[in-house]
C-alpha cells in the first residue's frame, strides 16, 4: 500500500436518492475526493421539510460538485416508483451526457436501484468513460418480499430481466456484503471475486469505539431495548413488540425504543396499544447522525428484527456494528448473511419472525448479565476488521487500479 501509486481523475456518480442525505453515497463520493479525484453527483431533488424550500440545482459539498435533477420522491404505488425510476435514467442520461461533453469523465459510478440507471452512462462509456455499477440492493428479491410475489410473476420477470441487463453493460460491479457478491456473480455468470465488496461499515469518526462499560445492565430500573432505523415491512418491529408484550409479563422493568421513520410505524403503535403495552414501547424524535451514538449510550441492548427470506438472507444490518461500538450488547434475527459476519460469541440469536424465541432470549439475557459482558468484550475484535476506515482504503485502491486500466 505504502508503494502503490497514486492515480486521481474524474469521476461522476449517479443516484436516485438525495445527497449529501445518502450515507454509502456520500462515504464514496467524499472518500474518493479526499484522495483526490474530482467528484460530480448527480441526484434527485428533496424539499425542504420546514419551509417547503428546494435544495440548490447546483453546490459544492464538502469538495463533491453536486447537480441535482428536477425530481423528488413521492411514496406511492409501483407505478409510481416506475415513473422515478424512468425519469431519473432519462434526465440522468441528459446530465451525465452534458457533463461529460464538458470534460471526460474517467469513471462514471452508478449506484442502485434501479440498476438500469446504468443505461445514463452509456454515452460516457462509448467515449471512453468506465461504467461502475453499485448495487445496493438486490431489486428482484427485494420487490418479492415487500410484495409477496413469486418468482413467476411478471413484474419479478421484468425485474431479472433488467438486474441481467444492467449488470452485462456494466465494466465493473460493486456491491455491499458477501452474500451480495454470490448473488450479483451468480446473476452475471461470473466468479465471485470479479465482484468488489465494499462494506457499510461504520466510521471510527461518528462512532468512536467505547471502552468504558464495565457493568450490565448500564440502567438500574429500566432496561432499555434501542431499535435505530427504517420502520418498514422488512425489519418486522411486530415480533419485537410481540416479544415485549411476552417479557413483561414476569419482568416489568423493560423499554422498547425506537429510533426511526417509516410506513408500518402507526401499525406498531396499534400493536402496542393493543396488547396493553403502550407505555413500554417509546418513538424517539428523529436526530442528527451526529447524536445517534448518545441514544446509544442511554439504552442497554441494540436490537435487530429484520425478517428471513430472498431479501432478508442477503441483508447485512450495519446497526449492529455501531450497537456494538458504543459497547452494547446485541440481539438479532439468525439470518444468512448476518451469521456469517458476526459469531456466536458476540451476539444473542433468536429465530427470525419468533416473537416466542426472541422473548425467550431476552430474558435469558436478563437472567445472566455475566455472559451478556462477555460478549460485548468478544464483539470487539470484530471491531477492528469492521470499520470504513479500513473499507475506505480498499475502496481508493480499487479505484485507481480501475482508472490505471482505463
Amino acid at each position: 500500500m505504502a508503494n502503490e501509486k497514486k492515480v486521481c481523475g474524474r469521476v461522476c456518480m449517479l443516484v436516485h436518492a438525495y445527497y449529501p442525505g445518502d450515507l454509502r453515497v456520500r462515504r464514496e463520493a467524499e472518500a474518493l475526493a479526499e484522495a483526490g479525484f474530482e467528484v460530480h453527483v448527480v441526484c434527485i431533488r428533496q424539499n425542504s421539510r420546514i419551509n417547503n424550500t428546494r435544495e440548490p440545482s447546483n453546490e459544492i459539498v464538502r469538495k463533491v460538485h453536486v447537480h441535482r435533477l428536477p425530481l423528488t420522491k413521492k411514496r406511492g404505488s409501483k407505478l409510481r416508483y416506475f415513473f422515478e425510476y424512468a425519469a431519473t435514467t432519462l434526465l440522468g442520461l441528459w446530465k451525465l451526457a452534458i457533463l461529460h461533453l464538458r470534460k471526460r469523465f474517467d469513471v462514471v459510478h452508478i449506484h442502485n436501484m434501479p440498476d438500469i440507471l446504468v443505461v445514463a452512462g452509456l454515452i460516457p462509456k462509448w467515449t471512453g468513460a468506465v461504467l461502475v455499477l453499485d448495487v445496493h440492493d438486490p431489486m428482484n428479491e427485494l420487490f418479492q418480499e415487500n410484495y409477496h410475489f413469486s418468482k413467476s410473476n411478471l413484474m419479478i420477470r421484468m425485474l431479472i430481466l433488467q438486474e441481467w441487463v444492467s449488470y452485462r453493460m456494466a465494466n465493473y460491479l460493486i456491491t455491499v456484503n458477501n452474500s451480495m457478491a454470490e448473488n450479483v456473480a451468480m446473476k452475471r455468470r461470473c466468479a465471485k471475486e470479479v465482484i468488489k465488496v465494499v462494506h457499510n461499515f461504520p466510521d471510527l469518526n461518528l462512532f468512536p469505539i467505547r471502552e468504558d462499560r464495565k457493568q450490565w445492565p448500564f440502567n438500574r430500573d429500566t432496561v432499555v431495548f434501542l431499535y435505530s432505523g427504517t420502520v418498514t415491512e422488512h425489519y418486522r418491529l411486530d415480533i419485537a413488540v410481540r416479544a415485549f408484550a411476552i417479557v413483561s409479563r414476569t419482568i416489568p422493568g423493560i423499554k422498547f425504543q425506537i429510533l426511526g421513520e417509516g410506513n408500518r410505524l402507526d401499525e406498531v403503535h396499534t400493536l402496542a396499544k393493543g396488547l396493553g403495552i403502550n407505555d413500554r414501547v417509546e418513538h424517539l424524535p428523529p436526530v442528527d447522525a451526529e447524536t445517534v451514538k448518545k441514544v446509544m449510550a442511554n439504552a442497554d441492548v441494540g436490537i435487530s428484527t429484520h425478517q428471513s427470506g430472498v431479501f432478508g438472507d442477503l441483508y447485512f444490518s450495519t446497526k449492529i456494528i455501531e450497537f456494538m461500538t458504543q459497547g452494547l450488547p446485541v440481539i438479532s434475527s439468525r439470518t444468512y448473511t448476518i451469521e456469517k459476519y458476526i459469531p456466536e460469541d458476540s451476539i444473542f440469536y433468536f429465530e427470525p419472525e419468533q416473537a416466542e424465541d426472541l422473548a425467550k432470549q431476552i430474558i435469558f439475557m436478563l437472567n445472566n448479565p455475566g455472559l451478556v459482558l462477555q460478549k460485548i468484550e468478544n464483539s470487539k475484535s470484530l471491531l477492528s476488521k469492521y470499520t470504513w476506515q479500513e473499507e475506505k482504503i480498499r475502496f481508493i485502491s480499487y479505484y485507481n487500479q480501475i482508472v490505471s486500466r482505463s
